[in-house]
């Protein structure tokens, strides 16, 4: 009975495509053995569902392949943010469903029961409890008999490093991590909000006061850290230089309290900015009452909590907060804060069956592009020098790439020894705060392992930090410091990509969203990182070239974030010039290939990194001399630029 009713579904379907302009389609299936047509018919109806017909694809493309778009899906809704939901769906049916059946199989993976418990925890809260937080801090003397550091190294050791002298283990390059050393952050101040304010210990000073002698201090420390000259890097010292430069601070102590080290090598190597500034904020500071800026850093500390992204407590201040809304507001903080157990769980769970035919089709891809962008650099339009010619070359080829963002090529006893490392408590407080205690911990670790093999693991996906802000786990990106390409899962599933995709749609969003994050690697910003994430003068070269300053200027006239646009307009050539290697097959699948790719941008409202997403297609399309051959567009229609910007 099933078998038939699919026979006559795929009929049914069959017989809607028939007005469809699918003409001579190539239904190939790239590194794969075979294809589901189902899949791709049902697909173009997708496709064809948001185009608007009575409008014209060479007078504004967006409005013609997006144009039923918000009727179908609503306002501010997004391809991106459509599958960012599923995933977060697929997690609280697995937490769900685990938590309703004691017996099932996945509660022996590693991480999976205290994942578990982490999530009860956070669906049970019903108010914020901040005085929870601070009663969790291992234990101080006095607040007026403590030294002002030894609290900021505590607090460090959970990733709060924000003020007066900030100390904070960072990723340095492709194999390394590094501990960077920097004054007062200047240009973040507190909000001290009575909320904060009743859940420090006991001070005897009432709000407004207390608010205006942080303010008063945070006066003092933003003139002192606030750099006098325009260098803005780092310097390479050792402990001991630290010490004989700036006396004033026990910084063994600190460093020690903070890595949770027993000892710091007085050779160790750090990256400093501003050390005169940094001693300036000492001296300062050790003539403060301690009480006072020992609450500051305490009020500071909360404050930085309740801002993480995705922190749940946010959605507790909403008096129409529903369970179903915490759950998922619960599982985004989790995707966040234990970004390395719940990709492992997503992988055992749902993507690991996926993953063979996706790892030999999106990496065929990206091999084809690589070697593509080889050949354009080799070409030399812009008259570099070989040498650097050959740099940017050797970028190119070494560019990794991780589908899913997990550690390569480990046992499950890597992520048995995770499930060891980490603890979970009582609440939700306890657990954020283990959370936190548990990724900078290891990345403590991670600064001070000397064993390659072990250290090369982490190196092999990127383990971001639960501080960051961008929404990076709903679209791919390039990461500059480790030369890698990371394919979220969000992305590893249509209506970007599948593996069964024929050709017109796979390379449609594939290929040019793999070029577009590839390109981002000679962007005016990252071009600057070689092959092993160390930084180059690249640039500097680059600018010396008036046909590569042309071109800059040429693609600077409007756009919100140039090294965007530099991205779309050469990621979607590269794109195309890899997929049309027959222009016959071209001339009758282009519409699918162009569809696919304007997809992605459907509903985009942009934000402070990107333009619109009707901008950015449009313009990347209108540079595109085979986009406008297909669809018959006249030199100087919009979609058909007389201004043809060249650039990679």
């Amino acid at each position: 009975m099933a078998c038939g009713l699919r026979i006559i579904s795929l009929l049914l379907l069959s017989i809607s495509i028939d007005a469809l302009p699918t003409y001579h389609l190539n239904q190939s299936c790239p590194y794969q053995s075979q294809c589901d047509p189902s899949i791709n018919w049902q697909h173009i109806r997708r496709l064809e569902s948001y185009v608007r017909r009575d409008v014209d694809p060479c007078v504004d493309f967006y409005a013609y392949a997006c144009g039923n778009w918000r009727r179908i899906h609503g306002e501010g809704g997004t391809a991106t943010t459509i599958s960012e939901a599923q995933i977060n769906q697929r997690f609280e049916d697995l937490f769900l469903r685990l938590l309703q059946d004691p017996l099932a199989q996945e509660h022996g993976y590693p991480m999976q029961q205290k994942l578990l418990t982490h999530y009860q925890s956070c669906t049970a809260l019903t108010s914020s409890n901040l005085r929870r937080y601070l009663q969790l801090l291992p234990p101080l003397p006095a607040l007026n008999a403590s030294h002002w550091m030894e609290l900021v190294s505590i607090l460090g050791r959970y990733g709060y490093h924000d003020h007066f002298v900030q100390i904070e283990v960072r990723h340095h390059n492709i194999s390394q991590h590094m501990i960077f050393i920097q004054p007062h952050n200047h240009n973040q101040n507190l909000d001290l909000t009575r909320e904060i304010y009743d859940a420090l210990p006991q001070h005897g000073i009432g709000f407004t006061q207390l608010k205006e002698m942080f303010s008063v201090l945070e006066s003092h420390l933003n003139r002192l850290a606030k750099p006098n000259i325009t260098d803005d890097s780092f310097h390479n010292l050792t402990l001991e230089q630290i010490r004989r430069r700036v006396p004033e601070l026990d910084w063994l102590g600190a460093l020690k309290r903070q890595l949770n080290r027993s000892s710091v090598n007085a050779d160790h190597s750090f990256q400093v900015d501003e050390l005169s500034a940094i001693r300036q904020v000492i001296l300062y500071l050790n003539r403060q009452d301690r009480r006072l800026l020992n609450l500051y850093s305490l009020a500071r500390f909360l404050s930085h909590l309740l801002q993480l992204p995705h922190n749940p407590l946010e959605s507790l201040s909403s008096a129409l907060v529903s369970s179903k809304s915490l759950s998922i507001a619960c599982i985004r903080h989790m995707r966040r804060t234990l970004y390395l157990p719940m990709i492992y769980a997503y992988e055992r769970v749902y993507y690991a069956q996926q993953r063979p035919s996706d790892e030999r089709v999106i990496h065929s891809v990206f091999t084809e592009l690589k070697d593509q962008l080889v050949q354009t650099l080799d070409q030399n339009h812009f008259n570099l020098n070989r040498g650097l010619v050959k740099a940017l070359q050797t970028k190119v080829l070494g560019m990794r790439l991780n589908v899913g963002n997990v550690p390569r090529n480990v046992t499950e006893d890597f992520f048995w020894a995770t499930d060891r490392n980490w603890k979970v408590g009582h609440d939700f407080h306890e657990n954020h705060l283990n959370s936190l205690l548990y990724y900078y911990s290891l990345t403590a670790e991670l600064e001070g392992n000397p064993d390659a093999t072990e250290k090369a693991i982490w190196y092999s996906f990127n383990n971001h930090s639960p501080d960051l802000t961008d929404n990076i786990d709903a679209t791919p990106y390039f990461y500059c410091l480790g030369n890698i390409i990371i394919i979220p899962y969000s992305y590893a599933q249509l209506p970007f990509y599948h593996s069964e995709l024929w050709p017109a749609m796979l390379y449609g969003d594939l290929a040019n969203t793999l070029g577009h994050e590839m390109l981002h690697a000679f962007d005016t910003d990252l071009v600057d990182y070689d092959v092993q994430g160390n930084m180059r003068d690249y640039s500097e070269q680059l600018q010396q070239q008036p046909l590569y300053v042309e071109a800059v200027k040429c693609l600077n006239d409007s756009s919100v974030v140039l090294n965007e646009r530099t991205s779309d307009v050469s990621g979607s050539r590269l794109a195309f010039r890899t997929y049309m290697k027959d222009t016959q097959s071209w001339q009758s699948n282009g519409r699918y290939y162009f569809l696919q790719f304007s997809h992605f941008f459907c509903g985009d409202e942009g934000d402070r990194y990107h333009d619109m997403g009707s901008t950015r297609l449009n313009y990347a399309l209108s540079q595109m001399p085979e986009f406008a051959e297909y669809f018959h567009c006249a030199r100087g229609t919009p979609m058909n630029s007389a201004k043809q910007c060249h650039f990679w």
